[in-house]
Formats: C-alpha cells, sequence, structure tokens
C-alpha cells in the first residue's frame, strides 16, 4: 500500500493504515510496511494520538500491539528515512500524552517521548509531575535533558504546583543533590478538554456588547430583525472607535442570532456581515465577523475572505470559516487559494488540538486537503468590484455552457445577465427576478443595498436563488430569446440600465 510521503492523508485514511498495522503486529508480531510507516509518521500529530486510543483493555494483545506501533513509529524517527518527521512525530507523542486517560498509556507515550524529546518540550513534561504514574519518568527526562534550566523555572512560576519538583530537579542538575533523589508527587485529575477559543472570541464581544448604548438598545427593542440591523449599521457608520464597537458587538450578535432561528437567510447574513466588515477596525469584532461568515456557507463568502488569507491576527478565525465553507462545498475545492487557506487552516487546529471540537475540524479540514485539486473549485479570478456606468456593460470573455455563477450586485434600476450570449435574468430592485420566456416577475427581499444571487444552467434550464430564496428552479429556456436561438455556450455578460450597476464576488464553476 504506498503513500507518498509528502501528501496529506484523511483521518479516515489514518485509522485505515493504523489499523492495518496494529492487525498485523497482533497477528504476525512483525513490523508494518515501510509505506505505511512513512504514511503515519508524516501524519503524526494524528496517526499517534489515535493509535494511543485504539487500545481495547479487554484484549491485551491488541493493546499491545497498539503500543508496540507507537514505537515502530518513533524508531523509524531514528533512521534516516524517517528522520525528518521526528518533530511531528513529537508533536503526536505530546497530543496522545495529553489526550490519554490511561496511565500505563501515559507513561509509554512518555518513555518514547524521552528518546526524541527537545529542550522545547520541557515545559510540557514538567506538567505532569504532578502525576504520581508519570512524575519519575518525567523527573528522569528532565535531568538529563541539556539546556532547560530556564524553560523549567519559568514552567514552575506558571504551575505552583511543581515548583518544589523542579528546584530538586534543577539541584540535581546543578550537582546540589544526588540522581537518585526521587521525587515527591501529589496527584491531580486530568482536566477535561477546555472549551474552543472562540468561546472566549464570544465573551469578548458579548462585554463589547453589554457598554452602555441606549440608542442602540431602543433600536433593537422597538424595531424588527431587518430594519434593526441596517439602522445598526448606520449608527455605527457615525461614530467614532469605542462606541462603534459596541453597535456592531450588538449587530453582529442580532445577525448570527437572526440567521440561527431563521429570521433572515444565511445569504441576507453574508451580505449584512459584509457590510458590517467595512466599517470594523477592531481585530476582535473583524474576527467574529471572519468566523460568522463561514457560517454562511457561501462560495462569495469564501471568496470575500480570501482577503485575510496569511494575516496573523485572523489566521484562527479563518480556520474555522474555511472549514466550514469548504466542508459545505466540496466543489469548491480546487484552485491556489483555497488550497492555501485550507493548509493555514490545518495547522491553526493542530495549535489548539487540546479544545473541545477541534477534532471534527481537522477532519474537514484534512479530508479537503486530500481530495483538492488544483483544476478544480470555482474560478475566482473576477471577484473585484466592477461599476458600470450608464447603459455599462462587463463580459465574460471566456465561453461556458453548464455552469454555476455566483455574485452580488448593488443597482437603482435593472441589471441583465447574458448566459450563452442571450439575455436570460433579469434583475430588478423593485420588481424582483424575470427569467427569459416568462411574462412574470418574481417577488424577492432585499435586506440592503447590495443583492447576492447564484445562478444554474444546466442544458437548457435554469435555476436561480437571490438573497437566499429560490425563484426559479430548473426553468426551461425558450429555444428563442430576442429572435436568436439560444446556444449550447457562449460569453457570459452583464448590461446595467440607465442607472449604472455595480458588481462584485463574481464567481463561475465549470460543470
Amino acid at each position: 500500500m504506498a503513500a507518498s510521503m509528502d501528501a496529506q492523508t484523511s483521518r479516515k485514511k489514518i485509522e485505515k493504515f493504523a489499523d492495518e498495522a496494529v492487525r498485523q503486529i497482533a497477528l504476525t508480531g512483525r513490523k508494518p510496511t515501510i509505506d505505511i510507516l512513512d504514511s503515519l509518521s508524516n501524519n503524526a500529530e494524528v496517526s499517534v494520538e489515535m493509535v494511543s486510543r485504539m487500545g481495547d483493555p479487554d484484549d491485551a494483545r491488541q493493546q499491545r500491539a497498539c503500543l508496540r506501533l507507537i514505537d515502530d513509529i518513533v524508531d523509524f524517527s531514528q533512521q534516516e528515512t524517517g528522520r525528518k518527521y521526528t518533530d511531528v512525530i513529537r508533536k503526536g507523542l505530546t497530543k496522545a500524552l495529553d489526550r490519554s486517560f490511561e496511565p500505563d498509556v501515559q507513561l509509554h507515550v512518555m518513555e518514547q517521548l524521552a528518546r526524541i524529546a527537545k529542550p522545547a518540550d520541557a515545559a510540557h513534561i514538567a506538567m505532569y509531575l504532578e502525576m504520581p504514574e508519570l512524575a519519575q519518568t518525567a523527573s528522569d527526562i528532565l535531568v538529563n535533558m541539556p539546556d532547560i534550566d530556564d524553560r523549567i523555572a519559568e514552567a514552575a512560576a506558571a504551575q505552583p504546583g511543581i515548583k518544589q519538583k523542579v528546584q530538586t530537579i534543577l539541584d540535581i542538575r546543578a550537582g546540589k543533590r544526588p540522581k537518585q533523589t526521587a521525587v515527591t508527587t501529589v496527584a491531580k485529575p486530568k482536566p477535561a478538554a477546555i472549551p474552543m477559543w472562540t468561546e472566549s472570541l464570544d465573551k469578548e464581544v458579548a462585554g463589547m456588547y453589554h457598554a452602555p448604548m441606549p440608542k442602540a438598545d431602543s433600536i433593537l427593542i422597538r424595531k424588527d430583525t431587518p430594519e434593526a440591523l441596517r439602522d445598526l449599521l448606520k449608527m455605527a457608520a457615525n461614530m467614532e472607535e469605542a462606541e462603534r464597537n459596541s453597535v456592531l458587538a450588538r449587530f453582529v450578535t442580532l445577525a448570527g442570532q437572526s440567521a440561527q432561528t431563521g429570521s433572515i437567510t444565511a445569504a441576507e447574513h453574508y451580505l449584512m456581515l459584509r457590510a458590517a466588515d467595512e466599517l470594523v477596525t477592531d481585530n476582535t469584532l473583524r474576527s467574529k465577523i471572519i468566523v460568522d461568515l463561514g457560517t454562511t456557507h457561501s462560495v462569495q463568502a469564501l471568496s470575500y475572505l480570501r482577503r485575510y488569507t496569511g494575516k496573523a491576527p485572523f489566521i484562527d478565525a479563518m480556520a474555522v470559516a474555511t472549514a466550514e465553507t469548504v466542508s459545505t462545498h466540496p466543489e469548491a475545492n480546487g484552485g491556489r487559494s483555497v488550497s492555501a487557506m485550507l493548509y493555514s487552516a490545518k495547522q491553526s487546529f493542530i495549535n489548539h488540538y487540546d479544545e473541545q471540537g477541534i477534532d471534527t475540524y481537522i477532519d474537514q479540514v484534512l479530508a479537503a486537503i486530500d481530495n483538492w485539486k488544483q483544476a478544480a473549485g470555482y474560478d475566482m479570478s473576477h471577484t473585484d468590484q466592477t461599476k458600470m456606468e450608464k447603459r455599462g456593460f462587463w463580459i465574460l470573455h471566456e465561453e461556458l455552457d453548464d455552469c454555476d455563477l455566483v455574485f452580488d450586485w448593488k443597482a437603482r434600476g435593472r441589471l441583465t445577465l447574458s448566459l450563452h450570449s442571450s439575455p436570460v435574468i433579469t434583475f430588478d430592485t423593485t420588481m424582483g427576478v424575470k427569467i427569459a420566456g416568462e411574462n412574470k416577475w418574481h417577488k424577492v427581499k432585499n435586506i440592503c443595498e447590495w443583492s447576492t444571487a447564484s445562478v444554474s444552467l444546466k442544458g437548457d434550464a435554469v435555476t436561480v436563488s437571490v438573497n437566499g430564496q429560490k425563484v426559479a428552479d430548473g426553468v426551461k429556456l425558450p429555444a428563442m430569446i430576442d429572435g436568436e436561438p439560444m446556444a449550447k455556450s457562449g460569453q457570459t455578460r452583464f448590461l446595467a440600465d440607465d442607472d449604472g450597476a455595480t458588481v462584485r464576488e463574481f464567481c463561475f464553476l465549470r460543470k
């Protein structure tokens, strides 16, 4: 079973490799093949922790095989071909140590960590001086590890319960005590998984929300959701930073609650969050907006969020938004931008591996990385805001046949979308949407000056959603439009009326 050393592997495949290796060890006692060891080592941040919890307490042979597989992975890191995985295996062992609730397994993992530990691991190992079953092993590792005095002293300052034990270790290292001196420890139960970091983010936003703002609160009380959201945005636009943050915190909270209850659609939520993002200057609020944009599960949001890829204050927020969007839109999983977003998300989730709910996100991202294709996904090369003056137009010169389109637009009057070089859909701010061949307008709600649309064309049938409301579902287009036959492929064009129009986040997917 070959596996590329540099390939990212989904959690499902890692589990398959691990299960195969454990069964082979349990039944034959033989070490797994190099290919399997390479794959498990390459993905050790997931595989080692997974294997450490695969053991069945009622099946001694299987449990020993799991621990033996961890040994084999560490052995592999000592060989020339596997040495490059040493650091990722260290991280996997640390993760397994933290997540296991079986002292015997933890002790075995710590003994393996001792073989490849580096000074950077010292503070983490010192944490376990408070566990009776692990204290002596942790002490032995720290006594013999070079250049760690400052590191473990800092760890002791942050964790008073190990202060005396660390001092004993420092004395041994300085030759003031013999190495045989035992380290007395105090039992401490393993803490439960800590809440995901987004809970802290929500609390910070809640703190801004509760700053006194009587006028904003009056809007929340007196007006229905769409009007309240619009008025809060207008109020925020005319305020200084501190007051603006408080109003926007109310706005973001109301928008999120309204999307959850169905008072506004996910598409409307996306539009309102974009409007808020243009006003916000606070990184905490922007992080909250980014996370919430991910929950809209819209391709337009994914396109818009690319601007924050790699920006340090928003890496964690982008990770959540990316996982949420790509996992619900596998057809968008392609292209360099999405690849960069996925790999950044993977690292973010690894950094938060011990938090509740992170496992699900890691699974989603690893699966997405495994299924990513360069030539797949939406074309997002035409997403800049494009303004059309009176009777102006914008043309995509690439010819499309069956395709999906998404875009936002703003117009006082009408905007006509041509597909296959024929005018197919007319968007009117007041009247709604009209499909070629029909004599009726489909009413739509407009929550703000911008609207967003999703259009799918398959053969001669078109499906259209505006602001999250489906207005046409597989409507068959006429054979002739404006006296011309409807072609099977052609250009895509936007045409404004006398009032002009603006289009942004135009993305298309070839089928």
